[in-house]
């Protein structure tokens, strides 16, 4: 009896689950920018999936003969006026027909330092 109820529930869970397909036609990589503008006091939000949107983004704020490079990790600048954060997510469509996105999971940067032994002189 309780091996019918495990497969009635299996059954019914992987039916309303999406397809691997499904998840992974829809998702595609892009960009998520987050900009404070301390000037007019205003936060900005941008989901994109293009590299010229992002810099077209970047130029909008920032006057200044410096390019957006490779986004390899996220990225945050601060000149007093703006606060500008760009990070390299997942990007899919929510039930609501939206944008959303999910981050990237990076390696972590630091390592942790071995207790060394003190040296004596």
């Amino acid at each position: 009896m309780k091996l019918i109820y495990v497969l009635l529930i299996s059954v019914l869970s992987f039916s309303f689950c999406p397809s691997i397909e499904k998840v992974e036609n829809s998702t595609s990589n892009g960009f998520y920018i987050f900009v404070q503008d301390f000037t007019d006091r205003t936060n900005h939000k941008y989901i994109v999936e293009s590299k010229d949107s992002v810099n077209s983004i970047f130029d909008y704020f920032f006057d200044s003969e410096l390019e957006l490079g490779n986004v390899d990790r996220p990225i945050t600048i601060f000149n007093g006026k703006r606060n500008f954060y760009i990070a390299r997510v997942n990007v899919f469509k929510n039930a609501k027909g939206g944008k959303d996105f999910r981050h990237l999971k990076y390696p972590n940067v630091y390592k942790k330092r071995s207790k060394l032994k003190p040296v004596t002189i």
